[in-house]
């Protein structure tokens, strides 16, 4: 199961959780606010071991695309966030 690490734009308490990649967390434990996490670029933790892959589990090139995938789309809403903003240049 993959690990994905979360900033709470609140508190800005860093959290890493374990969940599959079709989930997402939102809410701060810490803090308690909603709606306050931010999912952060993550790599891929691939472990390898002697024992043979099983048939239902992705391949390491699978996952790994995955993860870039996902990292590409956190870096595109990073990329609009502070396009978005208005710099004050004084």
């Amino acid at each position: 199961m993959p690990i994905y690490k979360y900033k709470c734009e609140t508190c800005e308490q860093v959290n890493t959780f374990m969940h599959p990649s079709s989930e997402s967390r939102h809410d701060c434990e810490k803090c308690e606010d909603t709606n306050s996490l931010v999912k952060l670029m993550t790599k891929p933790n691939i472990s390898k071991n002697n024992s043979v892959q099983k048939a239902s589990e992705p391949a390491i090139g699978e996952i790994t695309k995955q993860f870039i995938e996902e990292n590409r789309e956190i870096l595109n809403n990073q990329k609009k966030q502070y396009s978005n903003k208005n710099y004050d240049k004084s």
